[in-house]
């Protein structure tokens, strides 16, 4: 929201990406949704699309440019200095790059750092690797006023690890906008199946060929649409051709309205080693799709499996529950994950409780944490 008034709160946000992803989607959906006592300012890559669409909620005045994932001395002197000028009272990093500008800034500027994890991600960090990266984050949580989850399961394990103080934690659960209207009925010539991978080590795309193979073999007629890009992506190009899997999979590479091929589609198919919490997962719910995804961290918070979606654990596992699962059955998920989606994560209720976080760092009006 483009505001002026100088009695606003004054906040920095800062991602260290601004291409397709659930961390820019969820800065632009807080920015589109504060109120406007919030002056909001971005620090991101000029990259597309997530720039000119944080430019179109903040104005080209209140944006300045950071490199795209990587650390620079002179960037931060920079932003502490922009950060003086413009009084900042409240810089708001999401992720881990961000995490490591917001606090740093924090303590160059004296303006108070609140920081929101997005996922825990030290899954694919040796022993040393995963040790420094722990005593890192523990020491930055020191320089931070105030943290946020988005899942329950991120926040037990952020307070498992010792990163901050239960006092500086707090609980405020994704948000996506919840469509007015149905989407067309999908045909049930064939199963129609999509996912959103990175292709890195957390999205586990090989898991994908995997269950697409199993698919395969059933007979059952399908077809696997994967949205996305990455380092991995040739890799998994390659096993689509090993596997004979050319006429059941398309990887349709990045894609500006996700929701638009969302639509076409009977189940959304994740097969993260682990999550924040997935908004990509949360939009294929409101849009009435069957989730079917890996049982870990972030899925596990959304999913009551049978209920809303279906859970799993192995590739033969998702075969069989895309399978099986009847017409009916995942019309009833689906229907039910988007009703749970528009009566627990609704945008407006992220939006409002990150304000409400942010003003009382200022205020010093308490905000009790989740207990």
């Amino acid at each position: 929201m483009i505001v002026t008034n100088n009695s606003c709160l004054r906040m920095l946000a800062i991602t260290v990406r601004a291409d397709i992803g659930g961390g820019p989607e969820h800065l632009f959906q807080l920015g589109s949704n504060f109120s406007a006592d919030v002056d909001l300012l971005i620090a991101c890559p000029n990259e597309p699309p997530y720039w000119d669409r944080f430019t179109s909620i903040v104005g080209p005045q209140n944006m300045t440019v950071i490199p795209h994932r990587a650390f620079s001395f002179s960037v931060l002197f920079r932003l502490a200095r922009y950060i003086r000028a413009r009084k900042v009272d409240v810089i708001h990093s999401h992720g881990k790059g961000a995490g490591l500008y917001g606090r740093a800034l924090s303590l160059l500027t004296g303006a108070k750092s609140l920081h929101t994890f997005h996922g825990l991600h030290v899954g694919e960090y040796g022993p040393a690797k995963k040790w420094m990266y722990l005593t890192l984050e523990r020491l930055m949580g020191l320089l931070t006023a105030a943290t946020i989850t988005v899942s329950e399961s991120e926040r037990r394990a952020i307070l498992a690890h010792g990163l901050v103080t239960p006092t500086k934690l707090y609980l405020v659960q994704n948000g996506v906008v919840v469509p007015e209207t149905l989407r067309p009925e999908v045909k049930n010539d064939i199963l129609r199946i999509i996912a959103v991978s990175r292709f890195d080590f957390q999205k586990n795309a090989d898991l994908l060929i995997d269950i697409a193979a199993g698919l395969k073999k059933t007979g059952k007629p399908f077809h696997l649409t994967i949205l996305g890009q990455g380092e991995g992506y040739d890799a998994i190009a390659t096993r689509i051709v090993q596997e004979g899997l050319t006429q059941n999979l398309t990887l349709a590479g990045p894609h500006s309205t996700p929701r638009d091929v969302f639509r076409k589609n009977h189940f959304f198919l994740s097969t993260s080693r682990w999550e924040g919490m997935p908004l990509a997962v949360l939009e294929a719910m409101s849009e009435g799709l069957c989730p079917v995804v890996t049982r870990v961290n972030g899925h596990v918070d959304l999913i009551d499996s049978g209920t809303n979606g279906l859970l799993f654990e192995t590739a033969e596992e998702a075969v069989e529950a895309l399978v099986s699962t009847s017409a009916n059955e995942r019309s009833r998920m689906g229907d039910c994950a988007r009703q749970n989606v528009a009566e627990n994560y609704a945008v407006s209720r992220m939006a409002a409780a990150t304000e409400s976080i942010a003003a009382s760092l200022v205020s010093k009006q308490a905000v009790t944490p989740h207990a």
